[in-house]
């Protein structure tokens, strides 16, 4: 039995965000220029965490 604990829809949205932001960071990256589209691009991550476990690409 597992013990570890579902993350809501807030906290996957918060670790994509961080994750995004650490990424962007490090690399030779930027955000696309519109923020609309970013947020929508790391509400998938934290869905796609949240729902199976995985932050891939939606």
């Amino acid at each position: 039995m597992s013990t570890k604990r579902q993350l809501t829809e807030e906290e996957a949205h918060e670790r994509a965000v961080r994750f995004s932001e650490r990424y962007v960071q490090r690399g030779p990256y930027e955000f696309f220029p519109e923020p609309e589209v970013v947020d929508e691009v790391q509400k998938g991550l934290g869905e796609n965490e949240r729902i199976d476990g995985y932050r891939y690409c939606p």
